[in-house]
């Protein structure tokens, strides 16, 4: 981690439930950003007029309000259950894959002795490694996950965009993925693998995720094409809240390994409005080098830390860029 980064006041951005503070509603007005919470866009606000908080001058990239859409479509608040406390952030559908008919991995089909073969998809979530452990710096500073994980105690939670409590969708943590392990490096990105059984549900996703890697191609080569590339949209659960669209722009990107000549590992820092419960919470970087989504060897930037007490302001976990060729 290189010192312009360590000297700045980040904190981790993962929201802490517990009896005391489970009305959503005193977690955000206790919130010491609360007077930048006005620049956070609500789902309905972007339902009624997708360029809320966007520059006029990114109305040439027609493409992105139906992209944003797909984004906010894939991105889920993700529940660990750590004794009294839930930890709660955020996450965001990276990939999908149907299983042939078999012994579902999952902890119910486990459990239950009676359970039939039946049809499931592994659905590959990406989030960072400090949602699962309390000890925040050791996981930070290793990349290693905590021994006493439990499936059972994980799920991401969809469609959360407002408060509604008869439209709970959720699909139930399988297994951590490996993370990106580095000395010098704080990484802070991981994946996990969740199942369903709902398969109307994962047409539904998988239409809405091919959707949003053809749209990123496009916006892609069209920022190219225009010299744009200041923009930065990030979509999460502040709060442990209803999903929020917060709208800014990056100040700063630090490339901390060179992996071959069209590939790196790096990490953006912006000026958004991210508050608790924004760990993990998937960024689009205008003009950002593709990366993951199908390409060998890279994968996405999530939020990670954000400036401490009133300030706006952080930073996203490492990712892996891979630059392609735009003709």
């Amino acid at each position: 981690m290189n010192a312009d980064t360590r000297n700045k006041n980040y904190s981790p951005d993962v929201e802490y439930i517990t009896e005391d503070n489970k009305d959503p509603k005193q977690r955000w007005e206790k919130c010491p950003k609360n007077e930048h919470h006005e620049e956070y866009v609500s789902i309905k606000t972007f339902q009624n007029n997708p360029w809320t908080n966007i520059a006029y001058k990114y109305k040439a990239l027609v493409q992105l309000p139906e992209f944003l859409g797909c984004m906010t479509f894939l991105t889920g608040m993700i529940l660990v259950k750590q004794d009294d406390t839930t930890s709660t952030g955020s996450s965001f559908i990276h990939k999908i894959r149907r299983a042939s008919i078999g012994s579902c991995p999952c902890h119910i089909c486990l459990q239950n002795k009676e359970a039939k073969k039946r049809v499931y998809a592994i659905i590959t979530v990406t989030t960072v490694l400090h949602n699962f452990d309390e000890n925040l710096d050791v996981a930070l500073e290793s990349g290693v996950f905590s021994e006493n994980w439990d499936s059972k105690n994980t799920k991401v939670r969809l469609f959360y965009d407002a408060e509604n409590k008869e439209n709970k969708t959720f699909i139930y943590g399988y297994k951590l993925l490996e993370t990106d392990k580095e000395i010098d490096i704080q990484s802070d990105w991981c994946s996990v693998e969740c199942v369903t059984h709902d398969m109307k549900l994962v047409q539904e996703l998988e239409a809405k995720l091919d959707k949003y890697m053809e749209l990123q191609g496009e916006i892609y080569r069209k920022s190219k094409e225009l010299s744009l590339n200041d923009l930065v949209i990030i979509v999460g659960h502040p709060h442990g809240g209803p999903k929020m669209i917060s709208v800014g722009s990056p100040t700063k990107v630090e490339i901390l390994k060179e992996v071959r000549n069209y590939q790196k590992w790096c990490r953006y820092q912006y000026d958004n409005i991210t508050c608790r419960g924004n760990s993990g919470s998937q960024i689009f970087i205008l003009g950002q080098p593709l990366c993951g989504f199908g390409y060998w060897f890279g994968h996405p930037h999530n939020h990670s830390k954000g400036l401490d007490k009133k300030a706006k302001g952080g930073c996203s976990s490492v990712g892996v860029e891979h630059t392609v060729e735009t003709d």
